[in-house]
């Protein structure tokens, strides 16, 4: 079935497409008392967010906690105060930020700015031993130390001149938590199983099949509409499919466009969702021998029709990328950037060039962690063998399997666009710290003077220095956007956003009576 985004919003319906587009109207239920469940491919395995960096965590964290300043996903990424209720620039290095009156962690208890210091303190980022070393490393690597004011404020001061200071303050890891929660659990491993933050849903139960949360009344932004939010382990796509028809699930996550019949024949179920800021790869692990010649890589790129993968398996609902950025990178996109090419003939020619000689390469995937992961494999398969390479088709489990090294030679992946600003998509996936796999010095270069350039020129040129790299010494090869599509029962009232994050916030999510 051929489906263009706009008989796409047309199969869903007018009330569906404002959802998509916009706050719901005036007919939402205040006042609930069903649950609402929500079926995920994968739940996360604990809740502290400097643990889990996936879009699991994701999902279900950012109902938890909190930042200290927000993304208004409704209106293009623009910044919101949060736990702060406003900030100010100090200087290239410093902001000052003043927190908000009347905001209560989960237990009752105020936030003060002590939770922020521990928040950002050595113990809980910057010390190598912490568990949330690598994390912190990828979003907030920059920031040097937080520190009191006084009673109501806290600067932040970072290594350099960070032009990006004030969005990392809305980055994955800087959710604000509770100091003395965090010591009367024992420490990391306590915490992770029962978190406290101060986001709109605490933490009732974590299991391997389920996360509990409850509605939490005090809530600074307002007592959600849903009283419980239950996300459920479902990782074959026909069970969530099944239990989505049943009632067991009211929303399930992660239908490819294929499957949108199986869930629309069902009158009471719909489909909501889209392109999100999210760029689907196939990561290289230049370790590989067979992978260190450039040529060869480049070759593997050209192999592949983007636009039939789109056409087939998307229903032309994603985009392919003008090299790995977005539009919504504003006055850092380059708009005249050629697009990707597909070219068997060349690939050939570069193969041979790269003195590739039909060793067999392996690539490793997951057969559904990124929509339809197996159907775009069998494809690229075939496109590579069109243009003879071999390959070793290796499908895994989880992500430790992914990686596990010997071994390694290409993999499934996703370069995650949470921030809009490449210092938080192409430079944190592949700076220093990434150098085992692929390194590249001058990459490196222009990525520190996209880090601490305050001259929005300098940084749009660092920014095609970057790009131009990764064409000539790829370290993947970019497929399209992603899309994330989720089937859910009628009487959801939830308004999906460009990004992997689930809201399900007052303002955000309801259930119909």
């Amino acid at each position: 079935m051929q489906l263009s985004r706009r008989t796409f919003n047309g199969m869903l319906g007018s009330s569906l497409a404002g959802s998509l587009l916009g706050p719901f109207g005036a007919g939402f239920a205040r006042a609930q008392t069903k649950p609402l469940t929500v079926a995920l491919e994968e739940i996360p395995k604990q809740l502290d967010p400097l643990r889990y960096l996936t879009n699991p965590g994701y999902r279900v964290m950012y109902n938890i906690y909190d930042t200290l300043l927000d993304v208004d996903f409704k209106k293009d990424g623009a910044l919101k105060p949060a736990l702060a209720s406003s900030w100010k620039r100090v200087d290239e290095k410093t902001i000052d930020v003043t927190l908000r009156d009347g905001v209560l962690f989960h237990d009752g208890s105020p936030l003060t700015v002590d939770d922020v210091l521990f928040t950002f303190s050595t113990e809980r980022m910057f010390d190598k031993a912490s568990p949330g070393f690598a994390v912190a490393q990828q979003l907030l690597s920059t920031i040097a130390k937080v520190e009191a004011v006084d009673g109501k404020t806290v600067r932040v001061v970072s290594k350099i001149a960070d032009p990006a200071l004030e969005l990392r303050l809305t980055a994955w890891g800087s959710q604000i938590i509770s100091k003395s929660a965090f010591q009367k659990a024992g420490g990391w491993d306590g915490f992770a199983r029962k978190p406290v933050g101060t986001g709109p849903f605490s933490v009732v139960n974590l299991s391997p099949e389920e996360v509990r949360l409850a509605a939490f009344p005090q809530y600074w932004g307002g007592a959600p509409s849903i009283p419980t939010l239950v996300y459920r382990s479902s990782p074959e796509l026909s069970s969530r499919i099944a239990g989505l028809a049943a009632g067991d699930f009211d929303l399930i996550a992660d239908v490819p466009p294929d499957q949108f019949p199986a869930v629309t024949r069902s009158p009471n179920l719909v489909i909501a969702g889209g392109p999100i800021a999210s760029i689907r790869v196939v990561k290289f692990d230049t370790r590989n021998a067979a992978l260190k010649d450039p040529r060869v890589r480049q070759a593997l790129g050209f192999a592949i029709d983007r636009a039939a993968i789109v056409k087939a398996l998307w229903q032309d609902l994603v985009e392919i990328p003008r090299g790995h950025q977005l539009a919504s990178y504003g006055e850092l996109y380059d708009k005249n950037r050629p697009a990707l090419v597909y070219d068997p003939d060349k690939a050939k020619k570069l193969l041979a060039a790269g003195g590739y000689k039909g060793e067999v390469i392996p690539y490793r995937i997951r057969t559904n962690a990124y929509g339809p992961e197996l159907a775009t494999a069998q494809i690229l398969v075939s496109m590579w063998n069109a243009v003879g390479v071999n390959i070793d088709l290796q499908i895994k489990e989880n992500f430790g399997q992914m990686l596990a090294y010997p071994g390694t030679g290409m993999r499934n992946g996703v370069d995650p666009v949470l921030i809009n600003d490449p210092l938080f998509s192409l430079w944190r996936s592949y700076n220093e710290a990434e150098k085992d796999v692929w390194s590249n010095e001058d990459f490196y270069k222009a990525g520190h003077v996209l880090e601490s350039s305050m001259d929005p020129a300098e940084r749009k040129k660092a920014m095609g220095q970057m790009l131009d790299i990764f064409d000539a010494d790829p370290p993947s090869i970019i497929l399209h956007t992603m899309g994330l599509f989720y089937g859910m029962n009628k009487k959801v009232k939830w308004t999906p956003y460009k990004h992997v994050y689930m809201d399900f916030r007052k303002e955000n999510a309801s259930i119909a009576t």
